[in-house]
């Protein structure tokens, strides 16, 4: 009860809540969108990875560009702006839907302005925290951060999909704008009272602190093994899960936009769930092992979806997939906080974050590839990669307990 009533009483605290909810609802808004407008469009699962792609690679680029920006000025205006830009993105597409002036070129360039937003949006969003909240109530406010983003994944791709079936794109598409308007005026409210302005900080000092960054995590042997673990989970389950589902639920399941936005929606449902286990859970002594267990789970739902012809058992697959996400990504989060030096707090948590994106374009690319083959194999690929992941990972570290 006591994390219940806590937020309450700190304003910037709810704004940043609240703004970070709505944000959060309309990117996953966005790209169940974009995805079934590309679909719709071409039946091309080539495009739809070429849109992806558009919006991962500059993502994964600057990432950690952003998160030296939010160092230099206030985090609250960056992610506000970044909001605002994300705003005019949307607005952009529904003008060009309403005169239906579909444009594949058009599309992958607004695709890949918005990935240049979510460089700087996600560490400014993340930055934003210490600044209003004390030390001591820290895990108490993460707490209600994950619970927000959990929260989102549920709603973003469901909205999308109701609004989708019972209004058509254009008019989902305006209001997506509306959620990412409402979200930068509710972040721009969070006010840090201070400049975090860092003037001296300059090209060779940002690029050293990166580098500085990279040998501190490739050192730590149980660090660097659970960050390519993270990436190679992202890698394998990213793109099935958009690429893949939306295509399973157009030539299996005979399902719409509503179906495919409530098959998203499972999968940050079940995280939501897999949460709230975790918080019940102690602190892990190694990580890597539910790593590998969670690789294994996942290679066997990912390659189960190959062969599934109806939504509820999608749905239940989907479901145990994000509870398992779920559980991993709160411990995986609090062993890395536990394992890393205080002043390298933020340089590791935008590691974690550029390996949880850094693989996003090749992983949306091969499904696309893969796709053209066919489902099963989309499905059946990404298992295997799993399976062989969580496999290796596991027998060198029987190796080097051996030893």
């Amino acid at each position: 009860m006591i994390m219940l009533k806590f937020p309450l009483r700190l304003s910037r605290f709810c704004w940043l809540w609240i703004g970070q909810t709505f944000i959060y609802c309309a990117s996953q808004f966005w790209f169940v969108a974009l995805t079934w407008l590309v679909l719709q469009k071409t039946g091309s699962g080539i495009a739809l990875g070429s849109v992806l792609i558009a919006a991962a690679v500059p993502r994964g680029i600057l990432m950690l560009v952003g998160g030296a920006i939010s160092d230099r000025f206030p985090p609250n205006t960056v992610a506000a702006i970044s909001t605002a830009f994300n705003t005019l993105l949307a607005g952009t597409l529904t003008l060009l839907l309403f005169d239906n002036d579909f444009s594949l070129s058009r599309v992958i360039l607004i695709s890949g302005l918005f990935g240049i937003s979510e460089s700087f949006l996600y560490p400014a969003t993340l930055a934003l925290l210490p600044c209003i909240v004390q030390r001591s109530r820290l895990i108490q406010a993460n707490a209600w951060m994950q619970g927000s983003e959990q929260i989102s994944n549920v709603l973003g791709p469901a909205l999308a999909g109701a609004a989708i079936g019972r209004f058509g794109l254009t008019t989902a598409f305006a209001l997506n704008a509306t959620l990412f308007f409402i979200g930068t005026g509710c972040i721009y409210l969070v006010k840090t009272y201070k400049s975090s302005a860092r003037a001296s900080l300059g090209l060779h000092t940002l690029v050293m602190e990166i580098l500085e960054g990279v040998q501190y995590a490739r050192k730590h042997p149980g660090i660097r093994i659970s960050l390519l673990l993270i990436a190679m989970i992202n890698f394998a389950i990213l793109g099935p899960i958009v690429v893949g589902v939306a295509e399973l639920v157009s030539s299996r399941l005979g399902g719409g936009a509503i179906i495919f936005g409530y098959l998203q929606s499972a999968y940050g449902f079940g995280a939501l769930l897999g949460v709230l286990i975790a918080s019940r859970l102690g602190t892990v002594k190694q990580l890597q092992m539910p790593l590998i267990w969670l690789a294994s789970f996942l290679g066997v739902g990912l390659s189960a979806l190959g062969f599934v012809f109806q939504t509820w058992i999608a749905a239940s697959i989907i479901l145990s997939m994000g509870i398992g996400g779920g559980i991993v990504g709160v411990l995986a989060l609090s062993w890395l906080q536990k394992e890393t030096a205080s002043s390298m707090q933020g340089r590791m948590m935008s590691l974690v974050m550029f390996s949880a994106v850094a693989l996003d374009p090749f992983s949306q690319a091969i499904s696309g590839v893969l796709l053209e083959v066919s489902l099963t194999a989309l499905f059946s690929g990404a298992g295997m990669i799993m399976l062989v992941t969580s496999l290796v990972t596991f027998l060198g570290q029987h190796r080097a307990f051996s030893q």
